[in-house]
């Protein structure tokens, strides 16, 4: 087993990255963990975490015989020029890596969106040349992996779906949790972000009408609150029934375990409201909500401008998934 581990991911204070990183760090052995970037420990992280910056002397500052594991969900875009060459940077990462003595895995991503499959294919190739574990959480990633010849791939479950919830199984407060996110971020055009913020203030007063007091949630709030704002301004409020829960300590979590209905357009929101077993509406505003989903047989919404008709909808996991995602830190180390 190597001693230590280097992990790349969107490690900005955003919730759902930092459970995908706290499960693994967590829930592996090894003696030191670096991230590459600047010096942010990750919500939900209990080990001592060191950095590696990076730069033109980042070579000289790897750690030789290390694992380094490319963690998130939306880490391999190839929409646009940037992202691709993003994908380009992790090769070379790789290819580094490998000559150091290491050992190179990817867990957790959704492949695309991409704008040229041709292209997109001969990047996960050439990824894939280096990339010894490969850990997908949706079948047409995984089918997409098996046309370049992936050595190593494996369909899991998302890593948060192991996250033990037990210490946050409270009684309901009977509110309606709902997830907001910028849902034009990472080039994504598939939602106008004015139709979707007048459809989720609908559904918020809709709630309020009904008495239920209503939570809206930031997962990561320098991209959240603006759109969490907008959707408030919306809203006629009566008697304080809106909250605005940021992204501070276990809130979040909190906030979904109490729930009655969640309301998820982030894809995590959908995985812990699913691993609480709750009533959701989901909101597919890119595909790696909508390829997740119909794995696990979720229905999901479009944004139409009314939300009649958008009931929500039992979601939860086998306990037989559910078991199989905690052989994460087993498949990783051995």
């Amino acid at each position: 087993m190597k001693n230590d581990l280097i992990i790349y991911g969107y490690n900005c204070k955003n919730l759902g990255d930092d459970l995908m990183f706290a499960e693994i760090i967590n829930k592996t052995d090894y003696k030191r963990y670096f991230f590459i970037g600047h010096g942010e420990v990750p919500n939900f992280v209990n080990k001592e975490i060191f950095f590696i910056k990076p730069g033109r002397l980042m070579k000289l500052r790897w750690k030789l015989k290390a694992d380094f594991a490319v963690i998130g969900g939306s880490v391999l875009m190839g929409a646009s020029p940037q992202q691709k060459d993003a994908i380009r940077q992790k090769i070379e990462w790789f290819k580094w890596n490998k000559i150091t003595g290491g050992r190179n895995f990817i867990i957790g991503a959704n492949l695309g969106p991409y704008d040229d499959e041709k292209e997109y294919l001969e990047l996960l190739s050439a990824l894939s040349s280096v990339v010894d574990k490969w850990f997908v959480r949706d079948k047409v990633s995984f089918d997409m992996l098996e046309k370049v010849k992936t050595r190593y791939l494996k369909l899991m479950p998302d890593i948060v779906m192991g996250f033990d919830k037990e210490r946050f199984m409270e009684e309901s407060d009977s509110s309606v949790a709902i997830s907001v996110t910028s849902v034009g971020k990472d080039n994504n055009n598939l939602i106008d972000a004015e139709s979707y913020a007048g459809e989720i203030a609908q559904l918020a007063q809709s709630y309020i009408d009904q008495g239920k007091s209503v939570k809206l949630l930031s997962f990561e709030d320098r991209v959240d609150l603006e759109p969490i704002d907008k959707i408030e301004s919306l809203i006629k409020q009566t008697n304080g029934s809106v909250n605005i829960i940021k992204n501070v300590g276990e809130d979040i979590v909190k906030a979904i375990a109490q729930a009655d209905v969640v309301v998820s357009t982030r894809f995590h929101a959908m995985v812990l409201a699913a691993l609480f077993e709750k009533k959701q509406i989901i909101y597919a505003y890119n595909n790696k909500t909508t390829q997740f989903a119909q794995t696990y047989g979720f229905e999901t919404y479009a944004v139409t401008g009314s939300y009649v008709g958008k009931d929500p909808v039992k979601t939860s996991f086998e306990k037989d998934v559910l078991k199989f995602v905690n052989t994460y830190a087993k498949l990783v180390q051995k």
